[in-house]
């Protein structure tokens, strides 16, 4: 697969979900190997959007270089990774990504309409060669190599939403192949019993219903319902997709996991590179 950057600058702005902040973000073309990297041009820094920048997981991913932080990364890297983008730069002038709408789908469709530029050089993927698995007091995730009739990257997800929610799985088959309609759309979620709690510990201070489901007695409380029947479980593919692309790579392998969130993938990507012989990291036409 080819390597790609995005035609010309497309600027978006918006207010954090957490901080309230309004901020303006460019996204410009980059050069190729260039990968994907945060510039806070009101802090002259740059940050690299890598697993090992990752500062916070709490209620989002947060990466950070040099002191200078960026919250909120995880729907932007998803949207990059849906595309097959590999080099990025993120011009982003306040501490927050915006939220837009609570999906990647705002990000994915202004990529669309300024287009994707194909660079002269294959773009290198992490294959998974050996199963890495991290778990905690509430769940785990698992990276294990694809099984000869699977390609790409596939998620399996179970959760437990501990009675506030049905319980479900959703398993996504080679998600590079048709992230845009089956994920891009998927908007954060929380519960109507949390949001006091998520106050109390200065967040969601720009959270509405115009960009995030709140569920309420096993209902959506948004007057238009969900997009799709299995909503909170397509988001929770779709923050897979941003966190694991802070590896720097997109990923062939199998990604399965329970309760997973920002702190399980970001912990389990720790394990992954803990070893070379975990992985393999070589170009595929």
């Amino acid at each position: 697969m080819k390597s790609f950057t995005i035609n010309e600058p497309i600027n978006i702005d918006g207010i954090g979900l957490h901080t309230g902040v309004k901020t303006n973000v460019i996204l410009n073309p980059a050069p190729l190997n260039s990968g994907i990297f945060f510039n806070r041009i009101d802090k002259t820094t740059i940050i690299p959007a890598k697993w090992d920048n990752v500062i916070s997981t709490k209620f989002s991913t947060n990466i950070a270089s040099n002191g200078v932080e960026v919250k909120t990364v995880e729907h932007l890297l998803s949207a990059l990774a849906g595309l097959h983008i590999n080099n990025c730069e993120i011009l982003i002038d306040n501490v927050e990504v915006p939220i837009l709408d609570g999906s990647s789908n705002v990000f994915v469709e202004r990529i669309l309409e300024k287009g994707i530029k194909e660079q002269g050089s294959e773009q290198k993927i992490l294959e998974i060669v050996k199963p890495v698995k991290f778990s905690c007091d509430y769940g785990y995730a698992e990276l294990a190599p694809n099984s000869p009739k699977d390609e790409g990257l596939n998620i399996n997800l179970e959760s437990s939403f501990e009675g506030k929610y049905e319980d479900q799985d959703i398993k996504i088959k080679n998600l590079n192949g048709n992230y845009i309609e089956s994920i891009s759309k998927a908007r954060t979620f929380g519960f109507f019993q949390e949001i006091e709690y998520l106050k109390s510990q200065n967040l969601i201070k720009g959270g509405s219903l115009d960009n995030a489901i709140v569920i309420k007695d096993k209902k959506p409380l948004n007057k238009d319902g969900l997009r799709y029947d299995n909503e909170l479980m397509r988001h929770k593919v779709l923050d897979v997709v941003g966190d694991l692309y802070l590896s720097g790579y997109p990923i062939i392998g199998t990604y399965k996991g329970f309760k997973t969130g920002h702190f399980i993938t970001n912990n389990l990507l720790k394990e992954l590179f803990k070893s070379k012989e975990n992985y393999k990291i070589h170009k595929i036409n």
